[in-house]
């Protein structure tokens, strides 16, 4: 299937961004990726990330090489996709609490000082920044938006690619897909019911 669009992923950090972007790896879609950022203990299969993208605000000239392929782009720039293209965004969610001590844990293991900030003031800031993306994605004609919650994917993977497969055509390799989920990294779970 020729694919005319930019498939993109995308989210908060820590909201299973990069677990995305293996499946649709492992289903078919090709990623957009450099690998300058090496796999480590927090992300073992590597971050998915593309060097270009942090200057998507004062170059997306190359965005067209994206074009067949996934792409990951963090929620804040996600404004900044050129309105030439055709998108269909999968965007990650994943309860808060988890994310910020995910977060945290990558934090401290590089020894940054400000890991273990307070939670409760920056998760307002997260949901107020998050619903104004959405709201903008929403009101895009060549934007296609599936939201997606993390921990469902972790506990049905097989369902979860399904429908994203659906929701990209429908020839993925699903079984591909559900096969490189690995339940064991899924390490902070919350349940405090905080999903963004």
């Amino acid at each position: 299937m020729t694919r005319d669009y930019i498939t993109v992923v995308s989210g908060i950090p820590r909201s299973g961004t990069s677990l995305m972007m293996r499946m649709l790896e492992a289903g078919g879609i090709p990623a957009l990726t450099d690998n300058l950022r090496q796999p480590d203990a927090h992300n073992p299969h590597g971050y998915y990330e593309y060097e270009p993208v942090k200057r998507l605000a004062q170059d997306s000239s190359w965005m067209e090489s994206a074009r067949g392929k996934s792409l990951k782009v963090i929620y804040r720039l996600l404004r900044h996709l050129p309105p030439s293209s055709e998108y269909r965004v999968i965007f990650m969610e994943r309860d808060l609490r988890e994310v910020f001590a995910s977060q945290d844990d990558m934090l401290r293991t590089r020894g940054v000082e400000n890991a273990g900030q307070k939670q409760d003031r920056l998760i307002a800031a997260f949901v107020a920044e998050v619903e104004e993306v959405r709201h903008w994605l929403a009101a895009q004609p060549n934007v296609q938006t599936m939201p997606v919650p993390y921990t469902a994917v972790i506990r049905d993977p097989a369902h979860w690619s399904d429908e994203v497969s659906r929701f990209l055509g429908g020839d993925l390799d699903t079984s591909a897909m559900a096969q490189v989920v690995e339940p064991k990294l899924y390490r902070h779970r919350s349940g405090a019911g905080l999903p963004l």
